[in-house]
């Protein structure tokens, strides 16, 4: 299981993580998620101790509606404090889950919010200041399903666990003992989906709807399958229409849905291949660095059988693209040596104040050439509007975090949930964990037009 290829077959099923909808009651869906400590089988017959959320390893998959408000309750059980963001959701600052919301062992937290966005596949994971890398490493992370409740699109593939299969994808590095290597794990030689090593998933529908999530702490992934495929949805939702692809490259937190047409007798293998150009740094040595020169093998699909469920075109159309209005803001963020703007995370520190409603142009650099950097906001979704000096390798669609390749600017429309709130702060930031925790964070505040911000102490 090297960088070269993960290719020691011992195959087992692939595990689907629990799809959670919580409890109902009227318009109001209450979760409970619990953050503990655990033991899992991650390599066959070696037990490594692992963090998770309602279960030793990773958490379920939550179900959520739009129009529906959310009562979430977590508890944590880990040794140390903790927060949990919700990523991808557009939220009041109150709920988001950043480190100013951390919260103790044996304590409770339980912040509400309403769905309010399409669909789309996000996911949760911890925020605690300083420490994000290590928490997620361990296995505090999940996905999420949210449903706007819109006509399904003919053709596209919505049984969960048997044709809507939710992948997060993510590295480490072990000791010999078996255990995470929590010094020197951050780009690893080993890759895990759902849980586990070498997995496999034995097909029983001629076509699988993937939801893929890098839930790496610091992993580009560079997906194929050795034939077409379609992406029809990015981290904020569906596409306009499906973009037929032979590979897709996801960076640290990002998500994408992709549709895979299968024949009977032809397996397939999912595959992470060597990222092009070694993804914008200047030479092999570098790129080595990084490990974007690796290749694994992520996940073999097994033919369904003849007389297997079968499924209509694709429409050409997903969902009615609307313009966004013409932005009036435009913001700079250069990304440099662990800071933004040439500072470090400051917990104490607005670095800038929303005042209004509306979209907004952000102009965000890679001054580094010899550093791969990507950018989230929180709270946000974007467009790309450019790529300045590198190449992104995929644009199209509303995205909450984007690859900025070194020496390059991407100048993105974004759209921010409108939560006034003059006493907590949203995050931008680096989503390779360890740069976030390194420093590589700002901090943006929404108010009422003329108000100021008025940080909690």
């Amino acid at each position: 299981m090297s960088g070269e290829t993960q290719s020691t077959k011992t195959t087992r099923p692939l595990p689907i993580p629990p799809l959670y909808e919580g409890t109902l009651d009227g318009n109001t869906r209450r979760f409970e998620l619990t953050a503990q400590e655990g033991e899992y089988e991650i390599m066959p017959g070696t037990v490594t101790k692992t963090w998770g959320f309602n279960g030793p390893f990773l958490g379920p998959t939550l179900y959520m509606r739009r129009g529906e408000r959310i009562d979430m309750t977590v508890h944590n059980e880990l040794p140390v404090p903790t927060v949990v963001h919700w990523h991808g959701l557009h939220l009041p600052a109150t709920a988001d889950g950043g480190p100013a919301l951390m919260f103790g062992p044996g304590e409770s937290w339980s912040p509400s919010w309403t769905v309010d966005q399409p669909a789309s596949t996000c996911w949760y994971h911890p925020h605690p200041h300083e420490a994000s890398a290590s928490h997620a490493y361990r296995g505090l992370s999940g996905g999420i399903v949210l449903d706007d409740g819109s006509a399904p699109i003919p053709g596209l593939p919505s049984e969960y666990g048997v044709d809507d299969i939710p992948l997060i994808v993510r590295d480490a590095n072990f000791t010999e003992d078996g255990q995470f290597d929590l010094d020197n794990g951050w780009l690893g030689d080993t890759l895990i989906v759902n849980g586990i090593t070498n997995p496999r998933f034995e097909a029983t529908t001629r076509r699988l709807r993937l939801r893929i999530l890098n839930g790496s702490v610091m992993r580009f992934i560079n997906l194929s399958l050795g034939v077409p495929f379609t992406v029809v949805a990015t981290d904020q939702g569906f596409l306009e229409s499906p973009v037929e692809v032979e590979s897709v490259l996801l960076t640290s937190g990002e998500r994408v849905e992709i549709v895979v047409d299968l024949e009977p007798g032809q397996d397939l293998l999912l595959r992470c291949e060597r990222v092009p150009d070694f993804a914008g740094l200047p030479d092999e040595e570098t790129a080595e660095t990084f490990r974007v020169t690796d290749r694994f093998d992520v996940l073999e699909i097994a033919a369904p059988s003849e007389n297997a469920l079968t499924y209509p075109p694709l429409p050409e159309t997903l969902v009615e693209f609307v313009e966004p209005e013409t932005p009036t803001v435009e913001r700079e963020f250069r990304m440099k040596d662990m800071e933004i703007n040439g500072k470090k995370m400051d917990m104490s520190r607005v670095d800038e104040v929303v005042d209004h409603r509306g979209p907004e142009t952000w102009r965000v650099s890679n001054d580094n050439p010899d550093k791969l950097h990507n950018f989230h906001v929180h709270n946000a979704r974007f467009l790309v509007q450019d790529v300045e000096g590198g190449t992104v390798e995929f644009t199209e669609g509303w995205h909450d975090t984007i690859d900025v390749p070194p020496r390059s600017t991407v100048t993105l429309l974004v759209e921010m949930g409108y939560y006034p709130d003059p006493t907590l702060a949203y995050m931008y930031h680096c989503h390779m964990l360890n740069h976030e925790d390194q420093g590589m964070m700002g901090q943006y505040v929404i108010v009422e037009p003329g108000q100021q911000p008025d940080l909690r102490s």
